[in-house]
């Protein structure tokens, strides 16, 4: 069959090879039912195939939001690691800094896994309250809650997007599947109308652009 399409094929060359399909379809005398057979799977799969471009976006969205706001806690647990070094400095005694970040400091914490940093980040908020409502670094906890809460929102919201585009690249290849089948189809009815060598013409080969170049250069300049 020529010009047959397959899902290793991308949307574009599916949308791409049918609606050139449909073009000659309607402009062969006989064939124009055809087209009308398989234009409703194009559109489809146009649909489908923005959609799942519209979601891979708000996706890419979704994450630089975590990534800048995993930022704004790495900025808030800094803050909180020198505000208690320089309360250790102040007030001689029990090392407040080594009760926050028992393991030696904040940096480890800033390379944890996202979702471990902001357990990590919960787990300072807590040894900060035990501290007492009159000790300087309670200051911090407002501001720390809600560094911690954008980010719970943004991998929340992070996760819905992955959801969402699960599902939009699914509904998309179900649209090339059932354009592909109806292309088949179209072929095959194609054959009963015309004979296969007519039928031929009415689908296209691949072509790279390249080829396309080459033809033009061809038919501008003859030997």
């Amino acid at each position: 069959m020529a010009g047959k399409l397959n899902d290793a094929m991308s949307s574009e060359v599916h949308i791409n090879s049918a609606l050139r399909h449909s073009r000659r379809c309607k402009q062969t005398k006989g064939a124009t039912e055809l087209a009308g057979a398989i234009d409703p799977f194009i559109t489809d799969l146009e649909t489908k195939s923005s959609e799942t471009k519209k979601e891979k976006l708000l996706h890419d969205n979704t994450y630089d939001d975590l990534v800048f706001n995993s930022g704004g806690l790495d900025d808030r647990i800094r803050t909180i690691s020198d505000t208690a070094k320089q309360y250790d400095r102040e007030n001689p005694g029990r090392p407040v800094h080594k009760l926050l970040f028992p393991n030696g400091g904040y940096s480890t914490i800033l390379r944890f896994p996202i979702t471990k940093k902001v357990d990590a980040a919960e787990e300072i908020q807590e040894r900060i309250k035990s501290l007492g409502e009159e000790h300087v670094l309670a200051d911090q906890l407002p501001l720390l809650s809600e560094a911690i809460s954008k980010v719970r929102t943004s991998i929340a919201a992070l996760q819905q997007a992955n959801t969402k585009v699960r599902t939009a690249v699914a509904n998309e290849e179900v649209a090339q599947a059932n354009l592909r089948r109806q292309y088949e189809f179209n072929y095959l009815d194609a054959i009963k109308m015309f004979g296969k060598t007519f039928a031929n013409r009415l689908f296209p080969k691949a072509v790279s652009r390249k080829k396309i170049k080459e033809e033009l250069a061809v038919a501008e300049n003859p030997a």
